[in-house]
């Protein structure tokens, strides 16, 4: 035997004596790493279900603490409609007192308002023994009238609702301020069950005219009296928790550093001891000079939807996938003849496992989808049977086509081409595929080139496809939902419009100052409501493809002319006149002509709102190559840089100060290119540098 022969057989040898501790190493390094990774997946699932349920949690708290703020408005609209009633200079208050409290149907509309009323000033002529002040400066206050006065409900402690500190309090501060204030906890007699209830009072003063009120001093000479709302937080949050809540709310008068008396609690008085939730947290609401502290808990209810089955279910499926990673390193490590060749092809395997199992649990009810370019073939996870009803495995490109809708397949293959060829980062399509049943469902879709050759040519694309179909209902309902609320507003609406406008006119020169501020108010806010309730419904039924359009001939040089005719009043209001650029091109084109008299009023109207007084508004038309071009230039400001890519966009408005004086719905471009785009033509602007701005759209010459 030579030496190199002897040197080998003596290696081999005293490597075998060290062989089962390798064996035992490498055994435990993997078991180390597959606990290691089982436990990471459960407590990403863990953390995943848990961060979900808290953001339910928040959403439900910001819900509540939403609802309380718009009622606490609503209530304090109230009490300022009562101002106005209270402030007009005519006799008769009580009975337009009652008026307006039983009109407004208070009891119906705003149940946890218990009582309106009404305090008078008076000075007496003696010593305040209670508070040591001389008479000639202290204000006495009087309830002079209460509504409803036939109302059946709990009522404050002690002779009116200011016999006590708390509420005389909350008055002074309303005096001192000018502004709503709400009272800190008051309690009222026992209801007719019994139950001990508590509620607090809001307070606007009332200041009588011409007075100076800039100082404190001021408002308190010119105070004359206030009106006030008795308020049963119990009623309130019945109307927003509703009969049975998945959290608990406590309200604490003052901020969560300095709470003061409990207001209101959702617990019952016959619940159980205190039991720890898996969520809670405190919410400071400014409530009318005050801070409320909301304290919210979760209840077993909201707890019992964490999803907890999921993480077992990784736990589970990533033990099993770890319990044989383990079998195959001891096979490996066993079979020292084959340990090289099959090392190498179980890294292989073992990689693209855990890839797919790195798939699995990021995009959870998705399915996965891995397609060879070069052969055709897509491998599909069984969530796609789920969606299709199709055999689960492998299928291919044609089969996987022909199940793409007719009217989505053309945008499906021009993005998969784009991103075939590099021209796109990644692949993310919605689309409708049939199922075995015949029906059509929506799928999101994203995938992402893994693999390309050395020409730089595509050879496996992997990505998944989520069943989106229940979210794209929802939308559609959504949608259908706002044009309903939108049509059962406006036949009421047009009516409180109309009586508005005569009122208006009848009453011209008649009514006191106040109250035709208020008339007028009343006048401006419901035209604009109607504006935005008809944009709201144009928009809607544009995107729902509800819209009916009377396509006719349409002749350019009238049409023009009959926009500046209807908007030359509007401009005249801004001192911007309207020019109609001659000649006209003697050409007609195919459309609705009152849905192009909308667009042409957005547009000039538009361009006389931004224009500088003295300026004028040039409308004018001309050919292009197949297609007629209507422009609409201004003088104005232009339009900001950073509100350009938004411009054509739903409630889109520059955030400039002249945008939000002007005013307007931020419907109207969205609304143009929509009906634009839907007579088959394109709309643009051009804003050069220095100001002045056209909009123009283009359609297609009747042929």
């Amino acid at each position: 035997m030579g030496i190199v022969q002897k040197l080998t057989a003596r290696l081999a040898a005293e490597f075998a004596v060290f062989e089962p501790s390798y064996r035992a190493l490498a055994v435990s390094v993997a078991l180390v790493l597959a606990a290691a990774s089982t436990y990471s997946a459960w407590d990403f699932a863990t953390r995943t279900a848990w961060n979900e349920a808290r953001l339910r949690f928040d959403f439900r708290t910001s819900q509540i603490e939403k609802a309380i703020h718009a009622r606490m408005a609503d209530y304090e609209q109230v009490l300022r409609g009562a101002v106005g009633t209270i402030a007009a200079p005519h006799a008769g208050v009580g009975q337009e007192w009652r008026s307006y409290v039983r009109q407004s149907a208070i009891d119906q509309r705003f149940p946890a308002i218990r009582g309106v009323g009404y305090v008078s000033r008076t000075v007496s002529g003696q010593t305040d023994s209670t508070h040591g002040t001389n008479s000639a400066a202290a204000a006495y206050v009087s309830v002079t009238y209460v509504e409803p006065s036939g109302r059946v409900a709990p009522r404050p402690r002690g002779v009116d609702p200011l016999s006590d500190q708390t509420g005389r309090a909350a008055l002074e501060q309303a005096r001192d301020t000018g502004m709503p204030v709400v009272s800190g906890r008051v309690a009222f007699d026992p209801d007719s069950n019994g139950d001990p209830q508590a509620g607090v009072l809001m307070f606007i003063p009332i200041h009588r005219v011409g007075m100076d009120l800039t100082t404190v001093a001021d408002r308190q000479t010119a105070i004359d009296g206030y009106v006030y709302a008795v308020l049963r937080l119990s009623d309130l949050m019945h109307g927003i928790l509703g009969e049975a809540s998945d959290v608990r709310l406590q309200i604490l008068d003052g901020p969560p550093w300095r709470v003061g008396e409990g207001l209101y609690d959702s617990a019952s008085a016959s619940t159980s001891a205190p039991r720890p939730s898996a969520f809670r947290t405190n919410v400071v609401l400014p409530v009318a000079g005050r801070e409320w502290t909301l304290q919210v808990q979760s209840l077993p209810s909201m707890e019992a939807t964490i999803d907890r089955r999921t993480p077992r279910i990784i736990a589970a499926a990533a033990a099993v996938i770890s319990a044989l990673v383990l079998s195959i390193i001891w096979s490996l490590a066993t079979l020292r003849t084959r340990a090289a060749k099959l090392a190498q092809v179980m890294t292989k395997e073992l990689r693209e496992s855990r890839e797919r199992l790195g798939l699995a649990i990021e995009g959870s009810n998705q399915a996965l989808f891995d397609w060879d370019v070069r052969t055709g073939k897509v491998t599909l996870s069984e969530q796609w049977t789920r969606i299709t009803g199709t055999a689960p495995g492998v299928a291919t490109v044609g089969e996987l086509t022909a199940l793409v809708h007719p009217e989505d397949l053309p945008h499906v293959m021009k993005q998969t081409r784009n991103l075939l060829r590099d021209r796109l980062p990644f692949y993310q399509v919605e689309h409708r595929v049939r199922t075995v049943a015949g029906d059509w469902r929506w799928i999101s879709s994203r995938a992402k080139v893994v693999e390309r050759d050395t020409d730089g040519r595509a050879v496996r694309v992997a990505g998944t496809n989520l069943d989106i179909t229940e979210r794209m209902e929802i939308d559609r309902l959504k949608k259908e939902f706002i044009a309903t609320v939108s049509h059962e507003l406006r036949t009421p609406l047009t009516a409180v419009v109309g009586a508005l406008g005569l009122l208006k006119r009848e009453a011209e020169g008649k009514l006191p100052g106040t109250a035709a501020v208020f008339l007028g108010m009343a006048k401006q806010n419901s035209d604009r409501l109607v504006l935005l309730i008809n944009d709201i419904l144009d928009i809607e039924k544009i995107e729902l493809g509800s819209i009916r359009l009377r396509m006719a001939p349409v002749a350019v040089a009238g049409l023009l002319e009959r926009a500046i005719t209807l908007n030359a009043p509007y401009a005249r209001q801004f001192e911007v006149r309207l020019e109609l650029q001659q000649p006209l091109p003697d050409v007609t084109v195919a459309g609705d002509e009152d849905r192009l008299l909308q667009v042409m009023t957005n547009l000039v109207s538009n361009a006389a709102k931004f224009s500088p007084a003295g300026s004028a508004v040039v409308v004018s038309s001309a050919l292009q190559s197949h297609a007629l071009r209507i422009s609409v230039t201004d003088r104005g400001p232009g339009i900001p840089d950073e509100f350009r890519a938004r411009i054509f966009q739903k409630f889109a408005q520059a955030d400039s100060g002249d945008t939000r004086q002007k005013g307007g719905t931020g419907l109207g471009l969205a609304i143009c290119k929509a009906i634009i785009e839907k007579l088959g033509g394109s709309i643009g602007y051009d804003c050069p540098p220095g100001g002045g701005t056209t909009f123009y759209f283009d359609l297609p010459l009747r042929t």
